[in-house]
């Protein structure tokens, strides 16, 4: 691959990087949106939050697809490609969008243990509400014991 070719290959894939890291960072501030969201059970909250992360996670599906080829032919030719200016920028770019993707991977983690624990509460609540209920039902049936009429009246009637 010619020189030019790669000089090209990197004016595509800096400006593409740009972008996604700005995404990147849209999407990390709303991982870290949706995790307080879950934490506090705001749950129509964070149905608004995970539709604007599926719309930022479609833009950065598009983009990764229109810059696979550049970031292939830059890494197939890794050595050649060093020693073009802004390369060291271009790669900057790459390492703060895996830094990114590494925060925002851990963020989602929390919010899911957030979710879980608030799974398991919601069950436990649920399970607490049958419980009592039956609890109730049992006390209302010994202090109150269902009236009988006159069984003799009843049966002749």
């Amino acid at each position: 691959m010619s020189e030019e070719d790669l000089r090209h290959w990197l004016a595509v894939y800096g400006p593409g990087l740009e972008a996604e890291v700005a995404l990147l960072r849209h999407l990390q501030r709303l991982a870290i949106g949706q995790r307080e969201t879950s934490e506090t059970r705001d749950f129509s909250g964070l149905a608004q939050i995970t539709q604007e992360r599926d719309q930022i996670m479609a833009a950065l599906v598009k983009i990764e697809h229109e810059l696979r080829p550049a970031r292939l032919a830059l890494a197939g030719h890794r050595e050649e490609a060093i020693a073009l200016p802004g390369f060291d920028q271009v790669s900057e770019l790459h390492r703060t969008a895996a830094d990114l993707v590494a925060t925002i991977v851990h963020s989602d983690q929390d919010t899911l243990t957030a979710l879980q624990h608030a799974e398991v509460a919601r069950r436990f609540a649920a399970e607490s509400v049958g419980a009592a209920g039956t609890t109730v039902a049992a006390y209302r049936r010994a202090v109150a014991p269902p009236m009988t009429g006159a069984g003799l009246v009843d049966r002749r009637g």
